[in-house]
């Protein structure tokens, strides 16, 4: 339960700790979709919310105020313009929850849809309103569309030009990555053809394989770039050599060394303040782009991931699948650069739809951001 108790002092009451109060609404079976400028914090614009905005049937609201042990004293029923709320006082700050918002925006639309977002250290997830809903509630209640201070998360100071797309084997990352790469006129960072990058200079310079001084010294020094999808190395396309059989083969052995993965980080730091990019992997959000305005975590049902991987390799899907929860085991667990979703990462899972469906969504999620 929430402690409803609160300040008399005004100051006070209008503090808003929206991450505790969701991270103890999560946590229930309560449906519920965030909306307002609340929806807007947890997708990574700059605006202060001064309360949280929750989007509920009739029938959710008793069991919502019990989860925030919300009395009728601290409880009001209130009519604005087209909309009806009950307004609610809890010591982590103002709750509303909206029972109706206007004829075209009711709850069945906003929560089919909503997009999922995980917030907090402990990678709590939340369904939450897109910018054309909180414009159509805002409006519903005589309200500008969004704050008049708000600013989009592309339009923040220093914020990288980049869309951080992470998950687990076979959720379609790379495939999902390219196309909408080329849906939008950005540029694919293809973050393997780096290490690929990465061995045949060392390679081609004849290094000891296992000197860590020596591969280290190679990989600072490296130029990668991309340009009109093909891969250069300094002023020299790489494009079909990073490909070749000797190459492949010693790329594992190279990318292990953690002064190859430091470098290569710095290195797609550095790309993505030189222009537009779309860059899949397994910790882009979490580590390499922290910062990054739009940040997905596309996932699948661990069938469905195992039956793409079948189709590609031909081997039976049972055994893909138990390749695939062994993988996910490795991937989560461990040090370096462990899968996780990132914080006010959107989730979208593929399972049982197309490449456009899900392209189509995240190029509308960018455009939401200000990021096209």
């Amino acid at each position: 339960m929430i402690d409803s108790s609160y300040s008399e002092n005004p100051c006070l009451r209008q503090t808003l700790k929206l991450q505790e109060l969701l991270a103890s609404l999560a946590a229930s079976d309560c449906e519920f979709v965030v909306i307002g400028s609340s929806a807007l914090a947890l997708q990574g614009w700059d605006v202060t919310p001064s309360d949280l905005d929750l989007f509920t049937y009739n029938s959710e609201v008793d069991r919502i105020r019990s989860l925030l042990d919300v009395g009728q004293d601290k409880a009001a029923w209130i009519e604005d313009g087209e909309a009806r709320r009950v307004e609610c006082e809890t010591r982590l700050g103002p709750v509303d929850i909206y029972l109706d918002v206007s004829g075209d925006l009711t709850f069945d639309r906003v929560e089919k849809e909503s997009v999922v977002i995980v917030f907090g250290r402990e990678g709590h997830s939340v369904k939450v309103g897109s910018l054309a809903h909180v414009r159509d509630m805002r409006a519903a209640v005589g309200r500008t569309p969004v704050p008049v201070d708000s600013i989009p998360p592309a339009h923040k100071n220093e914020t990288p030009h980049v869309i951080a797309i992470d998950g687990p084997a076979g959720a379609g990352k790379s495939t999902v990555t390219r196309a909408l790469a080329r849906h939008l006129g950005f540029t694919y960072l293809d973050t393997g053809a780096m290490y690929r990058s990465v061995t045949l200079a060392v390679l081609e310079q004849r290094a000891d394989p296992d000197d860590h001084g020596e591969i280290a010294r190679i990989a600072d020094g490296v130029e990668i770039g991309f340009r009109g999808g093909k891969v250069y190395l300094g002023d020299r396309d790489v494009t079909a050599a990073i490909r070749s059989p000797n190459v492949t083969e010693a790329t594992p052995h190279i990318a292990a060394f953690p002064e190859v993965r430091s470098a290569m980080v710095k290195r797609q730091r550095q790309l993505f303040t030189e222009g537009a990019y779309v860059a899949e992997g397994r910790d882009m959000g979490t580590v390499v782009a922290p910062d990054a305005p739009l940040k997905i975590y596309l996932t699948a049902s661990p069938e469905e991931r195992a039956r793409r991987r079948s189709l590609e390799t031909g081997e039976p899907v049972t055994e893909v699948l138990m390749a695939i929860e062994e993988r996910d085991e490795l991937d989560s667990g461990r040090k370096l650069s462990a899968l996780k979703a990132a914080e006010d990462a959107v989730v979208i899972d593929t399972t049982g739809r197309s490449i456009d469906e899900v392209v189509e969504e995240l190029a509308g999620l960018a455009r939401d951001r200000g990021i096209v």
